[in-house]
């Protein structure tokens, strides 16, 4: 029982790391353009409380350390070891799941979240004139599909066809961006 025990946390805390990093939510295609959403919560990527990747790995955590210490600690029938291994598991499993169903699901239904800056920071190309004070379209790729805006340059200067700008936010769908080369000095 103490190789399986070992196994079983060792790949819980594997899966615990991955879910840290890459999150629960279920992934789905939006039809919303970016500059277009209300909000980053979606309620349709939303992850189950009891069905997720962290909520297994908590339980194979819970099973994997208290079978360990059990076998190596205890002198307990294996019946007994597992039993109470299980317990530790399904206990882990639970208080994961609550912590998911009563904070981060509730945490992410109530952020707020300024629009204006979904796009901030995002790499854009000019693709029609803006004179100064003025308006052009510029085009930006996101998750492999492509948009386009209105944009106006932040400082009021011209922006030519072909140049690259970082965009700054968006107002009333109209792109205010920067030109990278002028961000490029400041990084």
């Amino acid at each position: 029982m103490t190789a399986v025990a070992l196994s079983l946390f060792v790949t819980g805390l594997v899966l615990g790391v991955f879910a840290m990093l890459y999150g629960t939510e279920r992934p789905i295609a939006s039809a919303v353009a970016p500059h277009e959403r209300r909000s980053e919560h979606d309620p349709a990527a939303e992850p189950s409380p009891l069905f997720n990747l962290a909520s297994i790995a908590a339980c194979a955590v819970g099973f994997g350390l208290a079978g360990y210490l059990l076998s190596r600690y205890t002198a307990w029938h294996w019946g007994g070891r597992l039993a109470l291994a299980l317990v530790a598991g399904g206990a882990a499993f639970t208080l994961q799941a609550l912590l998911i169903s009563r904070w981060a699901i509730p945490g992410a239904r109530a952020d707020s979240i300024d629009q204006r800056f979904l796009l901030q920071g995002t790499l854009a190309r000019v693709t029609g004139d803006a004179p100064a004070e003025g308006m052009g379209t510029l085009v930006y790729a996101l998750d492999g599909q492509e948009y386009a805006l209105p944009v106006r340059a932040i400082d009021g200067s011209a922006l030519t066809a072909g140049v690259d700008v970082v965009i700054d936010r968006v107002e009333n769908g109209v792109a205010y961006a920067e030109l990278w080369t002028v961000v490029e000095q400041r990084l």
